[in-house]
């Protein structure tokens, strides 16, 4: 909103602030020492609070990744194939096996194909982290669906079942939990 301009009569004589209103109007360059006076120690203090959010993030996404438990990768993409791990725990031992399929179609492939020349191989290393149990199976995958397929001792204090997987030179690992205890039969 614009400033009224005060137009005082003496007399005859009428004197018109216009002029220097416009010009009050106009910025000017700060001199140094105008201006309100701040203390050097008020601006450091409001530049410390500009790096509280970032801090606060930065907090929240350590806690989000450390205390939030992991959940567990048994299915992925790997090399044009989807692979999925699968555990069964069977009398003292657990079936493992990653079962791939193509996400292409294979009718091309499967004629006239030499086996170990053009088809893609895949490995895959299961293993127990920290028991030191490991198993280690290998195959041509001629066909979609396939399943590798091994054995793992069952133990008890095992926490996951890893499986390290490569077709081609992509490669993926899968865990999941390991199955609970066994329960042993009862007999009455």
């Amino acid at each position: 909103m614009k400033q009224p301009v005060l137009r005082v009569k003496k007399g005859a004589i009428i004197y018109d602030d216009t002029a220097a209103q416009e010009a009050s109007e106009l910025p000017r360059p700060a001199l140094p020492g105008s201006g309100p006076l701040w203390s050097r120690r008020a601006k450091r203090r409001g530049a410390r609070l500009t790096f509280l959010p970032l801090l606060v993030i930065a907090l929240g996404l350590f806690i989000l990744f450390r205390v939030v438990p992991n959940v567990p990768v048994n299915r992925a993409a790997v090399s044009g194939w989807r692979v999925t791990l699968h555990v069964t725990p069977y009398e003292n031992t657990l079936v493992v096996g990653v079962t791939f399929v193509s996400r292409a179609p294979l009718e091309g492939r499967a004629q006239g194909v030499q086996p170990g020349k053009d088809l893609p191989e895949a490995t895959v290393r299961f293993s127990l982290p920290g028991t030191g149990e490991q198993a280690f199976v290998a195959g041509d995958l001629a066909k979609s669906p396939m399943t590798l397929r091994g054995e793992l001792p069952w133990i008890a204090d095992a926490k996951r079942v890893q499986a390290e997987v490569s077709v081609g030179a992509g490669r993926i690992t899968l865990w999941q939990p390991a199955p609970g205890p066994r329960a042993t039969p009862s007999r009455e």
